[in-house]
């Protein structure tokens, strides 16, 4: 059952919510370990500047992989395979209406339209035409990086117009020694863990993805809940695509290219189930965070790229069999 099954259960399942926290605490000692040790090795590591700077990196995963984690946590096999070209579709369209003239909040409001209409196709396919998830935000990767593709017809935007300036320092810009970044992950993450367990929607969040079909005699909107879910998360996917472009001061139709790969890798290591109903915001954090800070420490030590992929890989697989033998340890 799920961990928050709304009106569903008539009692919380207190083994389940405690092996829950056990993994979220069990992840943030693996982050602890892993800075420490790295900050042995190479003490700049740890200094402020260059924490900023991994916080930095890893901020648009965390923040589209909020909107990531709401799909998956819906259950039927949710996933949104398009979160990376969605990220470039909405930097695409921002940075366009920016060239040709238009205000700054105009140009951002149409780039996030463009991710919410995304968002909205594949959750109508996926609830109305009962479609398999796989299949139409697969579709919809291809259907968004084409459309990123004849908006610049292959070249990168620069001409970012007379707002250029307030534009950049969305994405590059600093508040005291924080990066804007950083400030955008922390209210987007907020945001979320308030959502999914301060609020109705929350609760039948859980209940829809732990048992669908006891949510649904219960009374619970199955469809409708599914359905905002992958509208948000094509929603924060381009608004993060967006503040993506701001900090490289250019929009590009290959700037989410892939990382639609990280958001879920950074999903499914903070301890969000692939089957549904189990995870956190939190934990969605946390593994954003320990991607990065591996990353960041195989580079310090020295370990060559091609085989950080491979480290990566790894830990995803990792991260996927201790959710199944999560799933075994709970149904005994």
């Amino acid at each position: 059952m799920a961990q928050k099954t709304g009106g569903v259960a008539a009692s919380p399942a207190r083994g389940p919510q405690r092996m829950e926290i056990s993994y979220e605490l069990a992840m943030l000692a693996a982050l602890g370990f892993l800075m420490a040790l790295v900050g042995t090795l190479a003490p700049r590591f740890l200094q402020p500047d260059n924490l900023f700077q991994i916080a930095r990196n890893f901020a648009f995963i965390a923040a589209a992989g909020v909107g990531e984690a709401l799909v998956i946590l819906s259950g039927g096999g949710g996933i949104d395979l398009s979160v990376g070209s969605v990220m470039s579709l909405g930097g695409v369209v921002t940075t366009k209406l920016l060239s040709l003239g238009y205000g700054l909040l105009p140009a951002i409001g149409t780039g996030v339209l463009a991710g919410v209409l995304a968002g909205a196709a594949n959750g109508l396919l996926v609830t109305r035409a009962r479609m398999t998830p796989l299949i139409p935000t697969l579709g919809m990767l291809s259907i968004a990086g084409g459309l990123a593709l004849v908006i610049t017809r292959g070249f990168p935007i620069t001409d970012l117009g007379p707002q250029a300036d307030l534009f950049v320092s969305l994405g590059a810009g600093f508040v005291g020694p924080v990066p804007a970044p950083v400030i955008y992950m922390v209210v987007v993450v907020l945001l979320g863990w308030l959502l999914t367990t301060r609020t109705p929607y929350g609760y039948n969040l859980y209940a829809v993805g732990g048992n669908a079909e006891a949510a649904r005699l219960a009374g619970i909107p199955v469809g409708r809940v599914r359905f905002f879910a992958y509208v948000t998360s094509g929603g924060l996917a381009a608004l993060t695509g967006i503040l993506l472009a701001a900090r490289l001061s250019v929009g590009d139709a290959t700037l989410g290219q892939g990382m639609e790969l990280s958001v879920i890798a950074a999903v499914v290591i903070g301890g969000v189930s692939l089957q549904g109903g189990r995870g956190s915001i939190l934990g969605l954090f946390i593994g954003a965070a320990l991607i990065e800070v591996l990353q960041n420490a195989m580079v310090i030590v020295g370990v060559p790229a091609f085989w950080q992929q491979v480290v990566i890989g790894i830990t995803i697989i990792a991260a996927v069999l201790v959710d199944r033998l999560r799933v075994r340890l709970m149904s005994v």
